[in-house]
């Protein structure tokens, strides 16, 4: 199916598994320190607070704020699942759990910490397929040492 495909002539099925997807390339993605392949979950102008308050705006900014608090990491492992998306022609909006372990070995006060909470996003459809343009994350509980994550 060409990227340009009128919304009337895609299948709600095959959208909704492909915004599935697209959560999942960004946990393979900054999982696996692979920043580049961010592009191709994010819209250029997107809007991200990944930060519980720290707003960004632009793919740049998005992958220089992941890359600087995941980059310095040992590992990470970003799960999602009960996915809720609403898709309306080209565009959509949806919520994802995500469960998010951290790893920097030799961190005082323990080397692990674990996040717990969802996503809230918006997402376009557009000549590349769809793409984040807004993504919150909303935090429900941790457990571990905060300073894993703060470097």
């Amino acid at each position: 199916m060409d990227d340009s495909t009128p919304s009337a002539h895609r299948s709600p099925d095959a959208d909704w598994l492909a915004i599935v997807r697209l959560t999942h390339d960004y946990c393979w993605a900054i999982d696996t320190r692979k920043w580049e392949a961010l592009r191709n979950v994010f819209h250029p102008d997107v809007d991200a607070d990944l930060a519980a308050g720290a707003p960004v705006h632009g793919v740049e900014a998005v992958i220089d704020l992941i890359s600087s608090v995941l980059g310095g990491l040992d590992a990470s492992q970003h799960m999602v699942n009960t996915h809720q998306i609403s898709i309306d022609g080209n565009t959509a909006t949806g919520r994802c759990s995500v469960l998010a372990q951290h790893v920097r070995r030799g961190t005082e006060g323990g080397s692990k910490f674990l996040f717990a909470g969802w996503y809230d996003d918006e997402y376009r459809y557009g000549p590349h397929g769809w793409r984040i343009t807004r993504r919150r994350i909303v935090p429900k509980w941790t457990d571990g040492n905060r300073a894993v994550i703060s470097g």
